[in-house]
Formats: structure tokens, C-alpha cells, sequence
């Protein structure tokens, strides 16, 4: 099975089209975005609204775009947002899930015969004030120390933008989500986090921190030491391959990915392209 992964394709409104076209030309089997999905700059915001105007752009171009890819192609399609999304957009993607596309938020679907996808959007606290996809890392460490964050932010869950702060002391934690999420591991399984793993060369800023999650990492270690993680690919941090000098890295004998993505107007659309073979992958790092 060959397979395109990209994150963060918000970061420029081209990308999600020329994520497309590298997807057709190569002939992938199936294609995996890791949160992210509505593009920075969306005109109908001044107008309608920032609620309104990302679900405009899922209804009206991210929808209709991936449907006629669909209609030239028999790859299957994996994908949610990212914390940079409003949660409130999902609806719009829910009436397409199972049919369209396959929504992997906290949830498990079957990528192969032999093969899982499990998914994990949430990140921990950031300086960002969208917080739909935000909450502590776990209670005794809400988020990686020394990092910039802001408690305050709104969440668009009801439908309407309403302030919120975040509680760092909640057992509400992304470890404890994990915990639940790891109940329906049977079989080998690739995972899709949108938060890179904390203290790799996946998850370093601009000024050299690292902001990654340390639950992630932990939850990594854990199964890549049962024999059962096949890789884990994430995003979040676009910049974080040209911080550290790579995009890729190994925890407990799991190699872990995080392509980055090129940010504005022109930048290059950054991917990933690796083969399924069994239970085992086989990276193509040429992008």
C-alpha cells in the first residue's frame, strides 16, 4: 500500500490542492492528513464570521475538491482537525465520515487487512487562542515547562465563539484520553497525532524549546515496546524539520515523522510518501 501523509495544510491556501495532485500523480492507496485542515486566510471571515467562514470553506471547496479527487482516484481518504481548526467545523465533516473520507479523532479504523489507524488531535496548551483542541498533558505536567502558553482563549463548541480558560488542574488530561484510546489496541496499528512527541527532533520552535507532548511520547514508548505501533506521524510544529535538521526519529524501535510544512503564500507543500508492506513501513524520504 502506498500512502501520502501531510499535516498543517492550513498553512497555505494552495497546499490542500497541490497536496491532491501529488496524490493523483503518484497513485497512492490512501491518503492521511494529521489535523490542520482550513487554510489561514479565508475572505469570507470579514463577512460572515470565523464560525461561518471555516464552514463555508469545508462545505464549499474542501468537500466538493475532495469528492472529485474521489471521482478520478480509488484512494481512500484519512483525516480530522487540528487545534488551529474550530471544533464547531466537524459537523460539516461528520455528514461525509465513513462515506467521503474516514474521521480518525480519537478513534480506530482499519487502514489494511492487517493494519489500524488510530488518531489523537488534541495538543497540549499553546500560546494560541483557539482551544477546541487544547487541554493539559497530563495533571502533574500540564504542559512542557518553560514553554510560552495561554491559559485564555474561546472554544466554539455550541456553535458561537465563548471565552474560556483553560483548567490545567482537570483530570481531563491527553494522557488520560490515551489511556482510553489504548483499550481498543488489538492488532498493529499506525498513529496520527497532530502533537509531535516532547524532546525529539519533531517538536522544536523557532527559538530552540521544545513543546511537544510528553504523554504522546510515553504512549509511543509504550507500544512500540509491545511490537505493535507499525509508526507514528504528526505535525503541529511546521518548523520544527528545519530546527532540528530532520523529520524523522526513533522511540522504542518506532520510527516517528513529522514533515513539517512550508507556511504562506508560495512556501513548498512538504509531505510524506512511504509503502505499506505487511506490518511494515518503508519511507520515502525524497520530499
Amino acid at each position: 500500500m502506498r500512502v501520502l501523509y501531510a499535516s498543517d495544510i492550513h498553512a497555505s491556501h494552495t497546499h490542500f490542492f497541490s497536496m491532491l495532485s501529488v496524490a493523483e500523480k503518484e497513485e497512492v492507496d490512501s491518503v492521511i492528513i494529521g489535523g490542520d485542515l482550513v487554510p489561514h486566510y479565508l475572505p469570507e471571515r470579514a463577512r460572515y464570521g470565523q464560525i461561518e467562514a471555516q464552514a463555508l470553506y469545508l462545505k464549499n471547496t474542501f468537500i466538493p475538491e475532495l469528492a472529485d479527487f474521489r471521482d478520478r482516484t480509488d484512494a481512500e481518504i484519512y483525516l480530522d482537525l487540528g487545534n488551529d481548526d474550530l471544533i464547531s467545523g466537524r459537523r460539516v465533516l461528520e455528514e461525509r465520515d465513513g462515506e467521503l473520507f474516514h474521521l480518525i479523532h480519537f478513534t480506530k479504523q482499519p487502514l489494511t487487512d492487517e493494519v489500524d489507524i488510530l488518531g489523537y488531535m488534541m495538543v497540549p496548551p499553546t500560546p494560541f487562542t483557539i482551544k477546541d483542541f487544547e487541554k493539559s498533558d497530563s495533571r502533574e505536567n500540564p504542559y512542557a515547562r518553560g514553554n510560552r502558553i495561554s491559559v485564555q482563549g474561546y472554544i466554539s463548541a455550541n456553535g458561537v465563539l465563548e471565552n474560556t480558560v483553560l483548567d490545567l488542574s482537570t483530570d481531563d488530561t491527553i494522557e488520560n484520553d490515551l489511556r482510553e484510546l489504548s483499550k481498543g489496541i488489538d492488532r498493529p496499528f499506525i498513529f496520527v497525532s497532530h502533537s509531535p512527541p516532547f524532546n525529539t527532533p519533531l517538536d522544536v520552535i523557532y527559538n530552540g524549546n521544545h513543546v511537544g507532548s510528553m504523554s504522546i511520547r510515553k504512549f509511543i514508548e509504550k507500544w512500540s515496546g509491545k511490537g505493535l505501533l507499525v509508526a507514528a506521524f504528526h505535525g503541529h510544529i511546521h518548523e520544527s524539520p528545519d530546527r532540528s535538521g530532520s523529520i524523522q526519529t526513533t522511540i522504542g524501535g518506532a520510527l516517528c515523522f513529522n514533515p513539517g510544512q512550508g507556511n504562506g503564500e508560495g512556501a513548498k507543500f512538504r509531505y510524506l510518501i512511504f509503502e505499506l508492506s505487511g506490518t511494515r513501513i518503508l519511507p520515502d524520504l525524497t520530499p
